[in-house]
């Protein structure tokens, strides 16, 4: 199975493919654990924070230089 390019999955989420999501989540899978320090709630919110961040990209834009130090400073 020819994997996606990860532009092609985020327009994908935007457009409400669930598996395209899925799909971005496993391909983020190894940061979610080493950001999350293997705590499950932690990960977890890595990972809703990811859903929310892809349903707001903008590409071609300065958007999201600060969306992981945003995240960071709420915890």
């Amino acid at each position: 199975m020819k994997e996606s390019k990860l532009s092609e999955l985020v327009q994908q989420v935007q457009n409400g493919d669930n598996d395209a999501l899925r799909q971005l989540v496993q391909r983020f899978m190894p940061l979610i654990k080493k950001y999350g320090h293997h705590n499950p709630d932690d990960e977890a919110a890595l990972i809703l924070w990811i859903a929310d961040v892809i349903q707001r990209y903008k590409p071609n834009t300065s958007w999201g230089k600060d969306e992981l130090e945003q995240f960071k400073s709420k915890k």
